[in-house]
């Protein structure tokens, strides 16, 4: 975590998806502003006056349990206790540990779903929250449990764990996974003490599904713009085309935002080249003869503004629901703290759904199934420059010399392909995926947590796919290097960088005949991965509206 002098203010209502980043993966701090902090104590208060001073009132998960078991009450001195066995009774986690940026990213958007004041939270909880994110204390919770509504209660309850100081929960603190009481005292923290509806408060949010895809979606925008990347590297590889990527076919054809974002994108990396010219594709390509000039270059080459721009589009829409997602309340039930309900006198308040993913869920499979997309487009392109027949003249799998047996990069599009296919199971939609739960009380659910750790997945094998991409553009031009006269075989400003980065990596610049092949695969990914491509390729916007 690098980022000490970072703050986050936290109100409720303001919260980016750059500044999840900021605390989640670089550390940054955060706070409560203060009028949420007097807000949040005021209103505490006047629900505990409530739950004292209007008993009969049924409040759902406050003097009432929950689930299927909501129409039984709560004794006012077994409200402590239903806290406690109410977390250990959610505590039903299976699977791999989430990392710890998104367990961090769920505690700040649960937090500032509390700043809403609407939840009827304490103070102390929130306090406690954090304390947790600025001394490092990060709750281990696992990724599988959740059905993407009523909340996502089994890894919210794993959080609340930690938070109250169970002995079966576990907790990250300075690198070490230590049972919850033991990582709170050595971090300085107090168990907290949960009050009425606090245990359902803790738990009752999109949190889990809106933290990954958070995260998956920050992630997402720097893969495609590594995409653009590879694929101009690809364009010059086989001396392809730039006419697709004018303004005549994308703005001045008033096309989408996205493909004139991406068509921006090609023409700055492509800029200056003069290998993807005419006179190049018809000049003599080393010992292979003369070419031709190309009428239409396919469409993984062709396409790539419409293609890669609907993966522009869907990113979009994914930030647009999230950041309605992470700036509201997403409790149950919401309180008005300010109004008295005119028949019972109490507090007034409404249980409905506001827990429930759907919203996320739909626009996660959206952006699931454009990535795969991507996967795919890429997983052709990387196909044609290895395909004898459809690479206008490079050595065959990009082979250096098949006299002294060398079988070049045929097998790498093999990951790729394997990838690819498994990307297009993965892009099935979670969301009509429903299981009924809780008695059928809760009869559709939007299995939005299992869309966001596919769409992890997805970019995973996305970042593998791209890599190879760029083994196969970067293996090609490195073949070809002197088989066109010096003027035609310069690249474009941008792809002469990303060449230049390529290649003097480790392995992919020192040895182009036969070698161990996953120590080139696993440094093209890298590159993608740790985006230090990204530099030569300014953010790019689409038609201003």
């Amino acid at each position: 975590m690098n980022s000490a002098h970072q703050q986050v203010m936290i109100r409720g209502n303001r919260l980016t998806l750059q500044q999840i980043y900021q605390v989640a993966v670089e550390g940054a701090k955060v706070e409560l502003s203060q009028s949420v902090r007097k807000k949040i104590k005021q209103y505490r208060q006047q629900l505990e006056d409530q739950i004292r001073e209007y008993p009969e009132i049924a409040i759902y998960g406050t003097n009432r349990l929950h689930g299927d078991l909501k129409d039984l009450p709560v004794a006012a001195e077994a409200n402590a206790e239903y806290q406690v066995k109410y977390i250990k009774v959610h505590n039903c986690g299976t699977g791999a540990a989430l990392e710890v940026a998104e367990v961090r990213a769920i505690m700040l958007i649960r937090l500032n779903s509390f700043a809403k004041c609407m939840s009827g939270i304490s103070l102390a909880v929130c306090d406690q929250m954090v304390a947790m994110l600025n001394k490092g204390l990060t709750p281990w919770v696992l990724e599988e449990g959740s059905v993407g509504a009523s909340g996502d209660l089994v890894p919210l309850a794993m959080m609340g764990a930690t938070m109250i100081g169970l002995p079966e929960a576990k907790a990250w603190y300075e690198g070490e996974l230590l049972e919850a009481p033991a990582a709170l005292k050595k971090a300085k923290i107090a168990p907290v003490v949960l009050g009425a509806k606090e245990a359902m408060g803790i738990t009752n949010g999109s949190n889990f599904m809106a933290s990954i895809a958070a995260l998956a979606t920050i992630r997402a925008e720097r893969v495609l713009k590594n995409a653009s990347i590879c694929a101009a590297l690809s364009l010059e590889a086989i001396r392809g085309e730039k006419i697709p990527f004018d303004t005549l076919i994308n703005e001045m054809s008033d096309r989408h935002e996205g493909q004139i974002a991406i068509a921006r994108q090609m023409r700055t990396l492509l800029k200056g080249s003069t290998r993807t010219s005419i006179e190049a594709q018809c000049a003599a390509f080393g010992d292979r003869g003369p070419g031709t000039e190309r009428v239409q270059d396919r469409y993984s080459f062709r396409a790539v503004p419409q293609i890669h721009g609907a993966v522009w589009e869907a990113i979009e829409q994914v930030k647009k629901t999230l950041l309605v997602e992470i700036n509201s309340a997403t409790d149950n039930p919401l309180f008005d703290f300010s109004a008295r309900d005119e028949n019972t006198g109490g507090v007034l308040f409404a249980s409905g759904a506001n827990f429930h993913g759907q919203a996320l869920a739909v626009v996660v499979d959206y952006l699931k199934i454009a990535l795969t997309s991507l996967g795919l487009v890429s997983d052709k392109r990387s196909f044609s420059m290895l395909d004898k027949h459809l690479n206008f003249g490079l050595p065959a799998d990009l082979a250096k010399d098949t006299a002294s047996a060398d079988g070049g990069l045929m097998i790498t599009q093999y990951a790729g392909a394997a990838r690819a296919a498994e990307n297009r199971v993965l892009a099935s939609p979670s969301s009509v995926m429903s299981v009924s739960t809780a008695a059928n009380q809760e009869d559709f659910v939007s299995m939005g947590s299992l869309g966001v750790l596919h769409l992890k997945k997805i970019l995973h094998n996305l970042e593998t796919i791209l890599g190879i991409e760029l083994l196969c553009s970067v293996r090609a031009l490195q073949l070809t290097e002197g088989w066109l006269p010096k003027r035609l075989s310069r690249l474009g400003l941008g792809t002469r960088k990303a060449y230049s980065i390529a290649s003097r990596s480790e392995h992919l610049g020192d040895q182009v005949d036969d070698h161990y092949l996953r120590t080139d695969m696993e440094m093209a990914k890298s590159l993608i991965c740790e985006g230090k491509l990204l530099a030569i390729l300014p953010g790019s916007k689409g038609r201003k509206k």
